[in-house]
């Protein structure tokens, strides 16, 4: 845990999360500090990185594409960075991470069905650079993006600390 975070931090966040559009007045508000105390927290969790973005959450399949998959891509040699630049030129690609393994890129590809995705794969085993792919079709999520018991634990941690 960064020592830099401290329990008004890690109440900030939760409330970052539970009520992200209340802003730095209701955070101060509901927390009984100065508003200005908030929006420094705030900066300084931004600066550190601990706020890595204030981007909404948009749904691909609200937006017409309910299809989601991972991709396990296997490269050749000495081209990840230009097999990147080809990735990100196709848009349902909405997420692509270098790993170790058997693999050399796990990709987040959504689509609008089947038939969409099938077409999404040609595009990109057409990459220069990518020898094959596995693809796994995500059925249901069962457990989304979660960040809340990362801070519950944090604040655990903070408690036993003191």
């Amino acid at each position: 845990m960064p020592d830099a975070l401290d329990e008004l931090d890690l109440s900030i966040l939760n409330l970052a999360i539970d009520r992200p559009r209340a802003g730095v007045r209701e955070y101060a508000r509901l927390l009984g500090v100065a508003r200005g105390t908030v929006q420094a927290r705030l900066d300084k969790m931004a600066r550190i990185g601990v706020i890595a973005d204030y981007a909404p959450t948009i749904s691909p399949a609200a937006m017409g594409f309910p299809g989601f998959a991972y991709m396990r891509l296997n490269l050749s040699q000495g081209v990840l960075d230009q097999v990147t630049e080809h990735l990100a030129a196709i848009p349902e690609v909405i997420e692509a991470d270098s790993i170790a393994g058997d693999s050399d890129l796990l990709c987040q590809v959504v689509s609008t069905g089947p038939e969409n995705l099938e077409e999404v794969i040609q595009r990109i085993l057409a990459v220069p650079g990518v020898i094959r792919s596995r693809t796994e079709t995500v059925l249901r999520r069962r457990i989304p993006r979660r960040i809340k018991p990362l801070i519950e634990r944090v604040a655990r941690d903070l408690a036993r600390r003191r």
